[in-house]
């Protein structure tokens, strides 16, 4: 190819191919030194002190004070004194966790696992329940 030849398409073309290997041979050069600097140790040392330094700064970080836990039994109590309260209409899960101030995915565990371990709480509809009849009084 003569350089009379070469028009400005191809001229640009070669141009943008050279530059695109300038920027690959520039990052096999890092490669080359990042796999030189591993292979001394280097970046192992490096590595072990950055790592030490993050936990000191995990370890350090105040998250303030904890919320002091509910005494137990406690969402047992409120929960059949508010269906009592509402009678043969019951009670959805977020009324009672608004009335209550747990959340309402809570409310929903608490039935699933001790409302149903005790017996007590008839399922009216998807979120709702109210209290059997017969067993008004705390077990």
């Amino acid at each position: 190819m003569k350089v009379t030849d070469i028009n400005t398409q191809t001229l640009t073309a070669l141009l943008s191919l050279t530059k695109k290997k300038e920027t690959l041979l520039t990052k096999v050069a890092q490669v080359e030194k990042e796999i030189a600097a591993l292979a001394s140790g280097e970046v192992l040392a490096a590595t072990r002190i950055l790592r030490a330094k993050s936990i000191k700064k995990r370890r350090g970080v105040a998250k303030g004070p904890k919320k002091a836990r509910s005494p137990k039994g406690f969402m047992q109590e409120q929960v059949i004194k508010l269906l009592q309260a509402a009678g043969e209409v019951g009670a959805g899960a977020k009324e009672l966790a608004e009335k209550i101030g747990k959340p309402a995915a809570q409310i929903h565990v608490w039935f699933s696992t001790t409302g149903k371990k005790l017996g007590q709480f008839q399922k009216l509809e998807t979120g709702n329940w109210r209290i059997l009849s017969g067993t008004s009084q705390q077990e």
